[in-house]
């Protein structure tokens, strides 16, 4: 009898217990799932502020370049009107001979003192449009984003080098022996207008000014991606640069439009 009290005592202590342990057990299963998805939300939430910051940094740097490079294309195409009408005229008058002598000067083409048609088309090879995506993203790949030494001192946006001492800033890494200095402006529209003159009279850059001198046959719109092809030069990395610019254009497309 004491035998069949004390089984039943302890049978009902253990079923105690274990009710006891698995109420506890879910509190804390439910507390769990209350904090880990408070957590979660709050790790998303981060998340989604880290990319809207990075997409507003962007975003501000295509708003302050997007003007400069849209300004110099526009005067670039003027000139290059100038140049068309020029093309249509068998003779030149003293007003077309002198503006192309102007423009040979700027855009470094070999001219005599009687230019005709063989000058005005050995112009229009490089009076001409850079594509403004093309423009901007290699901008923000050669300045990282504006947030390089060199854009911060010295307003150089496209990385470019200049050989005379003193003309710009001495890189930290610069090789023994080397001379190059990073060039330094005055203001971001003079780099803008450096590097499209870069782009238009360079020998590095042939083939870009013959791809686009092929849309420009076919009546195309000048194609960023496309004529990203032409950029090999511009980088030790080549053909990989080549690829990271169309990949930056292809994919910042929707932020340049919009800024």
């Amino acid at each position: 009898m004491k035998n069949d009290i004390f089984h039943s005592i302890t049978t009902g202590r253990i079923r105690l217990f274990s009710a006891l342990l698995m109420v506890a057990v879910m509190a804390l299963a439910a507390c769990s799932l209350k904090v880990g998805g408070v957590l979660m939300v709050e790790k998303e939430k981060n998340s989604s502020e880290l990319n809207g910051s990075v997409e507003q940094k962007k975003q501000a740097f295509f708003a302050r370049m997007k003007p400069l490079v849209e300004a110099e294309n526009e005067r670039i195409l003027e000139q290059r009107e100038d140049l068309l009408a020029m093309r249509s005229s068998r003779n030149l008058g003293w007003f077309e001979r002198r503006t192309l002598q102007t423009l040979a000067e700027e855009y470094e083409v070999e001219i005599g003192d009687e230019p005709g048609q063989k000058e005005v088309q050995a112009l229009l090879m490089r009076v001409d449009a850079v594509p403004v995506e093309m423009a901007l993203v290699q901008a923000a790949n050669e300045s990282s984003w504006g947030e390089s030494r060199f854009a911060v001192e010295g307003n150089n946006y496209f990385g470019q080098w200049c050989y005379s001492k003193g003309c710009g800033i001495v890189p930290e890494q610069r090789s023994a022996g080397a001379t190059h200095e990073v060039r330094r402006f005055d203001n971001a529209r003079d780099s803008v207008r450096a590097y499209m003159n870069n782009i238009n009279t360079t020998r590095a850059y042939v083939p870009f000014r013959k791809l686009r001198e092929e849309q420009r046959k076919r009546k195309q719109e000048l194609d960023a991606v496309h004529l990203a092809l032409g950029l090999k030069s511009y980088s030790e990395r080549g053909m990989a640069y080549v690829k990271t610019i169309q990949a930056m254009i292809r994919s910042n497309r929707k932020l340049i439009a919009s800024s």
